[in-house]
């Protein structure tokens, strides 16, 4: 891989939040070299090889955020969960208050979706009632999907649910 390739993939991720430092982006590196080695000049060459893996490069901290195509597309959450929010829906605040008082894990997010005015994603999701929760995968494709009507109202019931 080319110095240039990697530092494109390390400002990337630099954007992203990933955890890859300035210092490293800015920096040439040079194609990893078979033999492990540890000493500290090595810590740039572990870069290329961390993003070659197939699994990402960084865990983030679980969140509860406003549903965004980028946010679902960000490499550092292994698993997505689209919720289905409406402002009027009793279920959904209870659902919502479960999530902000409780503890979503490292590595997952749940994204708020305004059930009212995502009609397409409704109808790509073929989401037909608010407070439904779909688990998408980093392309957004659907996995599986929960409606959490009348169910139980946690964190825990929510990622099991899911999938």
């Amino acid at each position: 891989m080319s110095s240039r390739i990697v530092t494109v993939i390390a400002l990337v991720l630099l954007a992203a939040g990933c955890g890859t430092s300035a210092e490293q982006a800015s920096e040439p590196t040079t194609p990893p070299v078979s033999s492990p080695a540890s000493s500290p000049a090595s810590t740039t060459e572990s870069a290329p090889d961390d993003m070659a893996s197939d699994s990402p490069a960084c865990e983030a901290p679980g969140r509860y955020a406003d549903y965004s195509a980028a946010a679902v597309a960000e490499e550092c959450y292994t698993d997505t969960i689209l919720f289905f929010h409406a402002p009027w829906c009793p279920e959904c605040r209870g659902f919502e208050e479960a999530i902000k008082s409780g503890e979503v894990p490292d590595g997952a997010q749940i994204l708020k979706v305004d059930y009212d005015s995502a009609t397409d994603l409704r109808k790509k999701y073929e989401v037909t009632i608010q407070s439904t929760f779909v688990r998408v995968d980093p392309s957004g494709e659907r996995v599986k999907l929960w409606s959490g009507y009348g169910q139980d109202k946690s964190v825990d019931a929510i990622l099991e649910n899911t999938q």
